[in-house]
């Protein structure tokens, strides 16, 4: 067997915890530990601006939309939904990354630059990390009043999927403007 398998039984043993199983799902592999569709800004890190706003066509969205967000909606859940912040956590200038269709246009007249955009997207991801860190085994099962029905546990693995979900469309966007294939899996 390759070295970087390991059994089945010493997965289950390592990720027996919540916590343990949320960091694995909400860690950046990149820079330590986690799973690979989980950092925003991997995919993007080394593109120009030109790049960031490209689109196929104009009924699509650009990767930084995309980028923007997942942040937004990681904001939006944790703070709002899982923390029950009171006002807005979301800056003004980035609510163009919110549930709407938005052009390039759009999203160039909102943002102040594209790397104020890159920086609030890693403070957001630290803060998010920060919180899930924070979290004891007990919270996992917990509902706050703000969830909707759902626990903390539920609330970040649909963080979680749906960040994979546009990362997984960053990725096609991506290898459409660098002429490559689309990635199988």
């Amino acid at each position: 067997m390759l070295g970087f398998y390991i059994s089945i039984a010493e997965r289950q043993k390592k990720m027996s915890k919540w916590n343990e199983l949320v960091h694995w799902m909400y860690g950046d592999v990149r820079t330590g530990r986690g799973f690979w569709y989980s950092h925003p800004l991997y995919e993007i890190r080394d593109l120009d601006e030109q790049q960031l706003f490209w689109v196929p066509d104009q009924n699509s969205l650009c990767m930084l939309w995309h980028a923007g967000h997942i942040a937004h909606r990681e904001r939006t859940h944790i703070a709002k939904i899982i923390q029950g912040a009171d006002g807005e956590v979301i800056p003004s200038q980035y609510e163009v990354f919110g549930v709407d269709w938005r052009s390039t246009e759009d999203i160039r007249e909102s943002i102040d630059s594209v790397a104020n955009v890159m920086k609030w997207i890693e403070e957001v991801r630290a803060e998010s990390t920060n919180f899930v860190a924070s979290l004891d085994e007990s919270d996992f099962h917990r509902i706050p009043p703000t969830a909707h029905d759902f626990s903390i546990g539920h609330w970040i693995f649909i963080t979680v999927a749906h960040g994979a979900l546009h990362i997984g469309k960053i990725q096609l966007l991506r290898n459409m403007l660098q002429g490559k294939r689309d990635n199988p899996c």
